[in-house]
Formats: C-alpha cells, structure tokens, sequence
C-alpha cells in the first residue's frame, strides 16, 4: 500500500475512533449520573449537622455530570460530521459494491471477515475490493487533505 493510501486508510478510520470515544464518554457519564444520585441521596436524607462541604461536593458531582454530557454531546456532533465527510467522500467512487465494502468497513465498523460473511464474499475478496476502493479513492480525491 502506498503512503497516500495509507493516508486515506487513516483519514476512513477517524470515525471508528470518534465512535470509540462516545463510547468511553457515555460510559463515562452513566458512571457519573450514578455518583450524583449517590451525592443527592446522601445529602437529602441527612442534612442535619452537615456542612457546606456536602453542598459543595454535590454540587461539584452535579457540574461534573453536565460537563460530561457537554463533551458526549460535542463528541457525537463531531462524530456525526466526520461519518458524513467520509460518507461523502465513499460516494463519489460510484460503484456500489465497492462503496458498500467501505462503508461496512468505516462506517459500520465491520471486520473483514464480518463483512465479507454479510456480502458473501470471501475475506479476501473483501480486501481486494476495499484496496481498489482505497485506490480510487486517491484518484477521486487529488486534493484531499490529511
């Protein structure tokens, strides 16, 4: 594979890796609603004797809580405009079995062998097929910016 190929492989796999880190941060904001229903809990039923450092400590759960569904939110725009870059730029190829390999591929995050079992094809002709696509890719796309 050439370096410009190599390029466009890398530039196909940015949504596989912003819809990694959704993942984390959805993970990562279900962990977060359930310390600050732990926090509200405990500081509404036992507020006698409390200080403000429980108003503070559930109030800083509470900011953490929206500042994660603020970066989930962003994440998923940003997720969403890399899977219609890539989309578009899949279409241009016009053919529609190489487009459906890279989109099982980079889209849908399919392995080989996944998509090759959904498209009856062998795993190997699944690769040929993604590296011409790959191929045309490079010619379809002269100005294509890494």
């Amino acid at each position: 594979m050439t370096v410009r190929q190599n390029e466009i492989r890398d530039w196909l796999n940015r949504a596989f890796y912003a819809d990694k880190k959704v993942k984390v941060l959805e993970m990562l904001l279900k962990q977060c609603r359930e310390r600050a229903e732990g926090a509200a809990v405990c500081y509404e039923g036992n507020d006698k004797g409390k200080s403000s450092g429980s108003e503070n400590s559930t109030e800083n759960v509470l900011i953490k809580l929206v500042d994660t569904e603020h970066k989930l939110q962003q994440q998923i725009t940003g997720l969403a405009s890399i899977s219609g870059e890539i989309f578009d730029a899949i279409s241009k190829i016009n053919d529609d079995d190489l487009e459906t390999v890279l989109i099982h591929r980079f889209l849908l995050f399919h392995t080989v062998e996944e998509t090759a079992e959904i498209m009856n094809y062998s795993p190997r002709t699944v690769r040929d097929k993604q590296k011409k696509a790959i191929e045309k890719l490079c010619l379809l796309l002269p100005c294509f910016a890494v």
